[in-house]
């Protein structure tokens, strides 16, 4: 007997061992960003996204979630964050990450727990995109594909991948950023995997999450909405949890606390009912427009040549394209594909930020996936133009102006854009065009000029539009 207990110790070393050794390896993907930047982006995104969303300064509902983020932080692994969990007092079943370790969930969530595992599943996977870097690995693809990281101006990270000035501003200080919010199935799978092993870890069950996941498939789809856009599913996410807990040997009985939940349900529902995130965004672009139009910008003063008659022609380096533009115009190169072409002047800066006044963008976006669905040509540029417009919020698609057309011999589509820039003073037109890329991504170019002047420039956005040749 003495023999054997003094064995124990060594068997259960064995038998965690062959756990540890039986679960998913999971490591961060490639990343321009070290995790220190992690830190420091995210400590910026966090400040502007709080300047948008209500936060719900409740200290009794943030300690809750804060005890079961910190207990499931313990055990992420990875780069030693600091985790900072806040709710977000929207209706919505959703929460997201922001690099670095800030974490934000919905209220709704917590409203429609029905017990902690719940709450506990959906925040071990937000955990779990912080753990894998996911954030700021996606952006450094976007970059390395050549994506560019704003729309409209091409800004890329520096080759060091060392953020700077306005680099850090456009890309870490604008807080609910597209290119650190939007995950891949790939990255989604990742964190259903990796949240699987956190749950279990700290004590609750791969269960928990995966009957999250039941909740959210039978709630009501205006308040799934947002989830499954911002977390497009992989197939099988469900069977994939059960199978990673199988590996994990645990148990698939779900966590049963849901004594302190119910108190925390019951504080919440006496702060009246919180709105969904779309009346959340209406309001805060409401306010924004108000703003703007008490403080109007003074229009800038442009003096811009007519776009040339005669052409001449660009050829990306990364031999994805030709096309052919005004040769009095100039090419600036943002990276390997995406480019700035545009006449002296049209490229300026305002309140020192770079602003196309006249010219055109090119480059290639690779669109967020719907969940469970094909990205079609139509769904992809749907996606491009929302961005454009939340990168812009003064822009908006012009009612019917959608038409269908031939670039390089495949199917393409353009759309016209409009509105008051509040930079620059003056009324603004942009033309999408975009065609679809062998590799599932969305060439595009967009072509900026004032108004009213869109007329004069219409020759130049035709003879660019019919000379470009994609070689996939």
């Amino acid at each position: 007997m003495y023999k054997w207990m003094r064995a124990f110790p060594l068997i259960t070393i064995l038998v965690a061992s062959a756990i540890a050794n039986a679960q998913t390896k999971l490591q961060p993907g490639f990343n321009l960003f070290t995790p220190e930047q992690d830190i420091e982006v995210g400590q910026q995104s966090a400040v502007k996204a709080e300047q948008q969303l209500p936060i719900l300064n409740d200290a009794e509902v943030t300690a809750y979630v804060d005890r079961i983020g910190q207990r499931l932080a313990s055990k992420a692994g990875g780069y030693p964050y600091q985790y900072h969990f806040k709710v977000v007092n929207a209706s919505d079943i959703n929460a997201f990450a922001l690099p670095g370790g800030f974490v934000y969930v919905n209220r709704g969530v917590v409203d429609n727990a029905r017990n902690e595992g719940e709450v506990a599943g959906v925040m071990a996977h937000e955990v779990s995109h912080v753990a894998l870097r996911h954030g700021t690995h996606q952006a450094s693809k976007a970059y390395i594909a050549d994506a560019g990281l704003t729309v409209l101006t091409g800004i890329t990270i520096g080759k060091a991948g060392l953020l700077r000035g306005l680099i850090l501003d456009r890309i870490g200080g604008v807080g609910l950023n597209a290119a650190f919010l939007k995950n891949s199935r790939e990255n989604e799978s990742d964190a259903d995997v990796r949240g699987s092993q956190i749950l279990a870890a700290a004590g609750y069950s791969p269960a928990d999450m995966a009957n999250f996941f039941k909740l959210l498939e039978k709630a009501d789809p205006s308040k799934r909405t947002n989830f499954l856009a911002d977390h497009p599913a992989p197939p099988d996410r469900i069977a994939r949890i059960e199978k990673e807990a199988r590996l994990l040997r645990v148990t698939d009985t779900p966590t049963q606390n849901v004594e302190q939940l119910k108190t925390i349900q019951a504080r919440l529902s006496t702060f009246g009912p919180a709105r969904t995130t779309s009346q959340i965004e209406q309001m805060s672009a409401s306010a924004s427009k108000s703003s703007r139009a008490r403080t109007p910008a003074k229009p800038v003063s442009v003096d811009v040549p007519a776009p040339s008659r005669a052409l001449t022609s660009y050829a990306s380096s990364s031999g994805l394209y030709r096309v052919s533009y005004p040769s009095n115009w100039k090419v600036d190169e943002s990276s390997s594909s995406g480019v700035t072409i545009a006449p002296p002047g049209g490229l300026t800066e305002v309140d020192g930020n770079p602003e196309v006044i006249y010219g055109a963008i090119i480059n290639r976006y690779d669109p967020i996936e719907a969940s469970g669905a094909e990205v079609t040509l139509q769904s992809a540029t749907r996606d491009l133009i929302r961005a454009i417009e939340k990168s812009s919020p003064y822009l908006h698609e012009v009612s019917r102006s959608t038409q269908n057309l031939q670039v390089s011999g495949a199917a393409a589509l353009a759309a016209t854009l409009g509105g008051p820039n509040p930079a620059t003073g003056m009324n603004e037109r942009v033309t999408v065009v975009t065609r679809k890329l062998s590799d599932g991504d969305l060439g595009y170019l967009v072509f900026v000029t004032p108004e009213k002047d869109a007329d004069t420039y219409r020759n130049a956005l035709q003879a660019m539009v019919t000379s470009m040749q994609i070689s996939h």
